[in-house]
């Protein structure tokens, strides 16, 4: 069954236009809720001299915006530059990455233009109109100095206006090596050399990724990017179901919004997996289902990576649906940051969810919570600043333990508990920036600190 004639590739093709649960969002009309920060980057942009750091929690959208903002700086006469960086990656190692993928990215037109200025060439040579990079860079590449004149050829060759994304920047593990982008970044600015950088990084502040190179700050705007706001969740669920003229109840769109945890990830799988579901069903769908929904859920679970599932798998480590119920509790907040109390209130919220025996008392239920930063149960918390409080040392985390949740039936943010029904489990295997979102939740929405 194909919904209103989509054929199997056609429907595919259309659907990933609209969600991107494995690749950063290139379009500005599919980067839903980063507006503001698209706008402070466009305007920075014009700034000589000026560059962009993104930085912020895995997960939260940092390459999108990048990727958006860079097809939006970037001149029509070329693609943008793109290189990721690796843990031995160096200044040196990325300006000749960038300049192999420039060569490849420029267009004769702007090769031709270059070449009849009677621009010297130091690096990169042009034979019967083609560009051409040596072999041996790594080998003439070798101080800052010959990096900035590589960089001035490839601003010439490349196009009008070039910019560079360098993604995961924090995966450069010497200190010593992110340092010398400040020195960069300064030099170009100095020489006017017309390159820009956009860097994406993981990391709580500037000064954790870049240092504390203060000749840096001139140089950069900073984006600290925080989690989507309630609204952009579900705009994203409503665009993609909307082009297929599928609508979705607004409890669905509610609980999707609310276990994603402000993770464009999640809402992307979650909203993929949906579609495939209803694309599949056998009758003619207009609406989406409590059933596609929770359909999708385990999708989603099994589509998970194993750097999210594996902590949760030895969490919970075969152990019954009461000890989930623990580790639940702990991803039960729209904060950051929980104190055991909160935790132990949403803990007997869950448990009278599930009908399960008397809660534990307070004392083991911290025991079972301080276990929880243990390498045996998968290092999922660690101790926050604040005294009796915890954090998840893995943020984008918390998102898969509320979908471990939806798809058991719990409600982690919801209205008040249900009457003391049974209900039906199904048991689903791990495979199978600080305080408040940008926006308030729906009314009628509670969270884990609230139900004491």
């Amino acid at each position: 069954m194909t919904i209103k004639g989509y054929s199997y590739q056609e429907f595919g093709e259309k659907l990933n236009s609209f969600v991107s649960a494995s690749q950063p969002i290139q379009s500005i009309e599919h980067l839903l809720g980063r507006a503001t920060e698209l706008e402070r980057i466009n305007k920075s942009l014009f700034a000589p001299g000026r560059h962009i750091f993104i930085y912020g929690d895995r997960g939260v959208g940092k390459s999108s915006l990048a990727a958006t903002a860079a097809n939006k700086y970037q001149s029509a006469d070329a693609s943008y530059i793109d290189v990721s960086c690796a843990p031995d990656a160096t200044l040196l190692s990325l300006v000749i990455n960038i300049a192999y993928q420039a060569t490849e990215l420029s267009h004769l037109r702007t090769i031709s233009k270059s070449s009849s200025s009677g621009l010297s060439f130091r690096y990169l040579t042009i034979e019967s109109n083609k560009l051409e990079v040596p072999n041996n860079l790594h080998e003439t590449v070798r101080t800052l100095n010959d990096a900035i004149c590589l960089l001035r050829e490839i601003a010439e060759i490349h196009s009008e206006r070039p910019i560079v994304v360098i993604d995961e920047f924090d995966r450069i593990t010497s200190q010593a090596e992110r340092n010398r982008f400040a020195d960069l970044l300064k030099h170009l600015g100095d020489k006017k050399i017309p390159i820009k950088f956009i860097f994406t990084g993981v990391g709580s502040s500037l000064s954790e990724l870049l240092g504390s190179h203060h000749s840096a700050i001139r140089q950069l705007e900073t984006i600290e990017l925080s989690k989507l706001s309630w609204d952009a969740r579900w705009d994203i669920l409503v665009s993609a179901t909307g082009a297929f003229d599928i609508t979705v109840d607004d409890n669905i769109c509610v609980r999707i919004a609310a276990i994603s945890d402000g993770y464009p990830y999640y809402v992307h799988l979650i909203t993929e997996k949906l579609l495939w579901r209803i694309y599949e069903d056998e009758s003619e769908v207009s609406e989406v289902s409590k059933q596609h929904f929770n359909l999708a859920l385990r999708d989603a679970i099994d589509g998970i990576t194993a750097e999210l599932n594996r902590p949760y798998e030895l969490a919970v480590n075969r152990r019954s649906i009461e000890y989930e119920a623990i580790i639940w509790a702990t991803a039960d907040s729209d904060y950051l940051q929980s104190s055991i109390v909160d935790m132990y209130a949403s803990y007997k919220y869950i448990m009278k969810q599930i009908d399960a025996s008397t809660p534990l008392e307070y004392e083991k239920f911290s025991q079972q919570i301080r276990n929880l930063k243990k390498q045996k149960y998968g290092e999922i918390l660690v101790s926050d600043i604040q005294r009796g409080y915890y954090t998840y040392r893995e943020k984008m985390l918390r998102g898969y333990v509320r979908l471990q949740a939806e798809a058991n039936n719990i409600e982690l943010l919801g209205e008040e508990a249900k009457p003391t029904t049974q209900k039906e489990y199904m048991k689903i295997p791990a495979k199978s920036s600080t305080g408040y979102y940008q926006s308030r939740p729906p009314k009628g929405v509670h969270f884990g600190r609230n139900r004491r």
